[in-house]
């Protein structure tokens, strides 16, 4: 096997899912480089290099010639762990189609585990995170102003993601009004809600415990999404009305991947 580098956060949603698939197949001899998001690391020039669309995770294949490509999406790095580990294949090749489409819809219109977590969707909630959110999106803003220095070529995009963020900031701070903010929050909550809806359904349908049947890399998604809807939110809003989701979440806590990914 190539050698392998992955960079990854350890907080974040999506590079929590090929840590999670390497804890499940037992892949060893993978290197690890942590890219702090909390200082905007992810725009740091060595990484857009790596990069250009500055997500983690990222995966660093050299070949035994030294040559190296990335992939930079949990998706392809997932298919790619997936493949060079070996059976028991998690893309079962007999729920492609399924897995495929589930998997589009999670990172497409239902991916809203990020926004969620830094905006609020009322006044009360925004007073409990400020002193969460607020330091973690001024180190960002403190990342960019260096790289800018660094990277002049990058400047725009520096600029585009200062003031974005800055506009957050003072909503939480009370230098602008948060409105917005709720209505995003509140619209990403709905959205959330209607995916895990239809997970509730696919999970009524399935011939086993897991989405699908046999347990597969939909499985390994959700999980990291799971784990991201309950910390942005209470288990009752999560799981009322939705029994199945609720029992399957608990039967992935069980896991030994799971503990080795998350504790």
């Amino acid at each position: 096997m190539s050698n392998l580098k992955l960079y990854t956060f350890p907080p974040s949603l999506w590079a929590s899912v090929p840590r999670l698939l390497i804890a499940e197949k037992h892949i060893k001899d993978i290197e690890y480089a942590t890219i702090d998001l909390s200082k905007a690391e992810n725009f740091s020039p060595s990484y857009l290099e790596i990069n250009p669309n500055h997500t983690v995770p990222a995966l660093e294949i050299t070949d035994k010639n030294g040559r190296k490509t990335f992939l930079d999406d949990s998706i392809q790095v997932c298919d790619y762990l997936d493949q060079v580990s070996g059976e028991p294949r998690l893309y079962r090749a007999d729920k492609s189609a399924d897995i495929d489409a589930y998997l589009n819809e999670m990172h497409g219109k239902a991916d809203v585990g990020n926004p969620l977590f830094f905006t609020s969707k009322d006044d009360a909630e925004l007073a409990g995170k400020k002193g969460t959110i607020v330091p973690f999106l001024e180190g960002r803003i403190e990342g960019w102003r260096k790289y800018k220095q660094e990277a002049p070529q990058h400047q725009q995009l520096y600029d585009q993601n200062i003031q974005a963020t800055q506009a957050m900031i003072d909503a939480y701070t009370g230098k602008a009004d948060p409105k917005n903010m709720y209505e995003t929050s509140r619209q990403c909550w709905a959205a959330a809600e209607a995916f895990m809806d239809k997970s509730e359904q696919i999970l009524g349908r399935s011939s086993g415990e897991w989405l699908f049947g046999e347990y597969s890399l939909a499985d390994v998604h959700l999980t990291s999404y799971m784990f991201r809807m309950l910390l942005v939110k209470k288990p009752e809003e999560v799981f009322e009305g939705r029994p199945k989701l609720k029992a399957y979440y608990e039967r992935v806590q069980k896991r030994s991947s799971f503990a080795a990914t998350f504790s």
